[in-house]
């Protein structure tokens, strides 16, 4: 057979992960608007980075992160969702190839029948003079002194790397993301107040004792590190959500059982089921990890193998007013040539 098309390969990884009845559980009705909503952002010169998000309590559903690689000149998503992007888009594929490591996506909403405007995510990491432009291209240029002058305020050992904006919702707070960098992350760990320390140089005051003693147990037990994430609204204002993800760092797919039975991973789990934030569907997150390869025709004529995996990768613990909400599992789709 040819090589997949980026649309096709999301279509198989897709549907793995629902198989088994998984889907009904895992992400209900949303589900068949994901697999049509998500098509036309598979562009790129390789498979973008494929994350479906859905909840581990509460009423299923799939949200779908693409986080694209280098594209053409030129590159368009025909989909409304992505209305307003066309400047930024034209800006990425012009500065991608020189950063590597940066990135540009969307993340799409597909909880309502009626498709929301794609929030966009873009990851500058240390490459701060990036931001300015990138709000420009996207034409809210009035964020980067949000996200700037927060990177300006945060304590040595917090960088900010990341941010996300949901275009469709009213009064919208720019996401801005990090990750604890040196002994930042084994320091609140064994110290809860640590943490609050580095709420209070910033500003966020919508924690508790409890919220503290909670991240602190968290950040002891994740296997591969984690991120944080706060909201910022437009008068700059810090809101009352904070978020870790905590990264199961699992890197072979035939590790993933294992992990989830009765390693790190489970741990983690059980953890957030004792809290309440995590219900007995956890599990099908590992049911779902998938690896093959197949013999493919390359374009040349000679054979070559593709490769479709499907890995959990994190799962987002969230506080909003220092309480905690239900937890979501994030799992990476991939394709492309060996």
């Amino acid at each position: 057979m040819r090589t997949l098309t980026h649309a096709d390969a999301f279509q198989v990884l897709l549907l793995q992960a629902a198989d088994a009845s998984r889907g009904d559980i895992l992400f209900g009705e949303s589900l068949s608007r994901a697999r049509t909503a998500s098509l036309p952002f598979m562009v790129g010169k390789e498979f973008p980075n494929v994350y479906l998000e859905f909840p581990l309590a509460g009423n299923p559903f799939l949200d779908v992160t693409i986080l694209l690689g280098e594209i053409d000149p030129g590159t368009r998503i025909a989909s409304e969702a992505a209305d307003g992007t066309d400047a930024v888009l034209d800006w990425y594929a012009q500065e991608k190839p020189g950063y590597e490591r940066i990135s540009f996506g969307y993340e799409l909403d597909t909880k309502e029948a009626d498709l929301a405007p794609a929030a966009v995510h873009f990851q500058p990491r240390e490459k701060t003079n990036l931001v300015r432009p990138f709000f420009q291209a996207l034409g809210e240029p009035e964020r980067a002194d949000l996200y700037l002058d927060l990177a300006s305020r945060m304590p040595e050992g917090w960088p900010l790397s990341f941010m996300g904006l949901f275009r469709g919702r009213p009064g919208s707070p720019l996401r801005v993301c990090g990750y604890p960098f040196g002994t930042e992350g084994d320091a609140c760990a064994q110290d809860p107040e640590r943490l609050g320390s580095v709420f209070r140089r910033i500003g966020f005051t919508a924690y508790t004792d409890t919220m503290l003693e909670q991240a602190s147990r968290l950040m002891a037990t994740a296997p591969g590190g984690t991120d944080f994430q706060l909201d910022v609204y437009p008068d700059g204002t810090l809101g009352d959500t904070f978020a870790i993800d905590v990264q199961f760092g699992i890197h072979q797919p035939q590790a993933v059982m294992s992990s989830f039975a009765n390693g790190e991973s489970s741990n983690v789990m059980r953890l957030l089921e004792g809290w309440g934030i995590a219900d007995s569907r956890w599990p099908l997150g590992a049911q779902a990890a998938f690896a093959r390869s197949i013999p493919v025709e390359l374009d040349d004529g000679t054979m070559g193998r593709y490769a479709l995996t499907l890995m959990p990768q994190w799962v987002k613990v969230r506080w909003r007013n220092g309480v905690l909400v239900p937890s979501k599992l994030y799992m990476l789709a991939h394709a492309g040539l060996l």
